[in-house]
């Protein structure tokens, strides 16, 4: 296990933000969880998490995360995330990129970034 890289911590914590009523609760949570495991997918990332069982638990939608964004070195329309619960904990973060660019070669513990929010609109 090891801890959340920069990008991590910051896209996590601009989701809560997204949430006003569920981010205290879950920024105690932020706080003590760590990775058990990071995957480039070659269209973003997928970092799975763990927080421990004595974190209370918080009632949420299963996915959370509707502006948060980041401008990221190396793909030119960035990356868009979103934070899947489980069980009222955080359970993984999901990085995926807007537009075709690859992922595979781009290390997202190390690469410069700036989160943004922007609503992302339902193309349906």
């Amino acid at each position: 296990m090891s801890i959340l890289s920069a990008l991590e911590q910051a896209a996590l914590r601009s989701i809560l933000a997204e949430t006003p009523a569920l981010e205290g609760p879950l920024t105690q949570q932020l706080a003590r969880a760590l990775v058990m495991e990071r995957r480039n997918t070659g269209a973003g990332f997928f970092t799975a998490l763990t927080v421990p069982d004595d974190m209370p638990a918080v009632t949420c939608p299963r996915v959370l995360g509707q502006e948060t964004q980041a401008r990221v070195l190396g793909l030119a329309e960035g990356l868009g995330f979103v934070l899947f619960m489980e069980d009222g904990r955080m359970s993984a973060l999901e990085g995926y990129a807007w537009g075709t660019g690859d992922t595979t070669a781009l290390d997202f513990t190390g690469l410069p970034f700036e989160i943004f929010r922007a609503p992302v609109s339902d193309p349906g």
